[in-house]
């Protein structure tokens, strides 16, 4: 019995130490993380190659009053040259 109460003197002294030391700490578990899984972007598909990318990662581009990502400067350029060529 006395084993019990010294061990929950011990944890409890540990609890009050811990909220001294480390007053500021934010809890580990906030309300948007509980969530299965949180999104950190938007996946967008490349007109030219057709492939899918993060929207932050990609190169943003205004194009005959429309917005397009490509996912490399490489991709843009042929896409403005397939785009001029099938305008001739």
């Amino acid at each position: 019995m006395r084993l019990l109460i010294l061990c929950l003197l011990i944890y409890l002294g540990y609890l009050v130490f811990k909220k001294l030391v480390l007053p500021g700490q934010a809890p580990t578990r906030t309300p948007e993380k509980e969530g299965l899984a949180m999104v950190d972007d938007v996946m967008v598909k490349d007109p030219f190659c057709k492939t899918y990318f993060a929207k932050k990662q990609g190169i943003k581009s205004v194009i005959d009053g429309q917005t397009h990502y490509f996912c490399s400067s490489t991709c843009r350029d042929k896409y403005l040259e397939a785009k001029k060529n099938s305008k001739q």
